[in-house]
């Protein structure tokens, strides 16, 4: 027996349409789920999710790793041996000249160490030759400058006899528009950086006062060289500035001085340049020129009179 098409075509639609209202008229399609039930979803997928005993690839995206607990003790770090040498022996101003070849690190660890122990003498030699002597870093340096800093002006001057400091005359040649303010200010620099040589040597000055700039709106012109005491002694290069600001006149000063001394040391010796100004001038002198340094500036300007 055959069923006429026109019966068993709306038969069969009719039988999809009951089975799908049966299985889904309780069901809401419109309203979105709970976070709660996002969350078993999400752990019912990963529970069939077969496990996989491949490694990860180079570029497989990784869970972050934990953060360092802070709680636990951090690595500890190098310990360089230090041998602090004879400490009974009087210091000289080379004194660790022959450990310069260790390296700037173990000059600092030696300094430290001598800092550690109360030879405050010792331990500024050390710093000193970090700069001097050894090819240190920035950030050696850096070490090294605080830390003069922090002890030169606790210790005596190295050289307390004025008759025994070389003599050092700076030169300046400029016009009249400076000529009243510029020997007061050279006689406080001149005590200034005595005493930054921390003895070593004794400073004067000479000015050489020339015609005057006829323009008042135009910079004057200063004009510097270094020499020994004597009237044949040698000389430093000339550095000359501009300026119109006589508040300025003693930075300005302070900073071709170093900068003549620091070019002069560079030329005549084998020493490691003096780290360069940063900021103000004047504390540079105290940190950056060792003593060493100053002697061997003092020595360059002195030479020993031929007989």
């Amino acid at each position: 027996m055959r069923i006429s098409i026109f019966i068993a075509t709306p038969v069969c639609l009719l039988t999809i349409f009951v089975i799908w209202w049966a299985g889904t008229h309780d069901m809401d399609f419109l309203t979105p789920p709970s976070e709660a039930r996002l969350q078993e979803i999400r752990l019912e997928a990963l529970a069939a999710l077969p496990v996989s005993t491949m490694q990860d690839d180079a570029i497989s995206i990784r869970m972050p790793l934990p953060s360092p607990d802070p709680t636990l003790p951090e690595p500890p770090k190098e310990i360089i041996p230090v041998d602090l040498g004879d400490l009974t022996t009087p210091p000289v101003l080379d004194t660790y000249s022959n450990r310069a070849p260790e390296g700037s690190a173990k000059l600092l660890a030696l300094a430290s160490a001598l800092e550690n122990q109360g030879a405050f003498q010792r331990a500024l030699l050390a710093y000193e030759r970090v700069l001097d002597l050894s090819r240190a870093n920035p950030e050696q340096i850096q070490t090294a400058t605080s830390s003069i800093q922090k002890l030169k002006p606790t210790l005596t001057l190295w050289n307390t006899d004025p008759d025994t400091a070389q003599p050092i005359t700076i030169h300046i040649g400029t016009g009249e528009k400076f000529s009243k303010i510029l020997p007061e200010i050279l006689e406080n620099i001149s005590t200034d950086l005595g005493n930054t040589s921390s003895g070593l040597l004794t400073f004067s000055h000479k000015l050489n006062i020339g015609r005057s700039i006829q323009t008042n709106d135009a910079p004057t012109p200063v004009a510097l060289w270094i020499t020994g005491g004597g009237k044949e002694s040698p000389s430093t290069d000339v550095l000359s500035f501009t300026t119109d600001n006589p508040e300025d006149l003693r930075n300005d000063l302070l900073k071709t001085i170093f900068n003549l001394i620091r070019s002069h040391l560079s030329k005549s010796t084998a020493y490691s340049p003096a780290p360069e100004v940063i900021a103000e001038p004047l504390p540079a002198f105290e940190t950056n020129i060792t003593r060493l340094l100053w002697q061997e500036f003092g020595t360059l300007l002195n030479p020993p009179v031929e007989e």
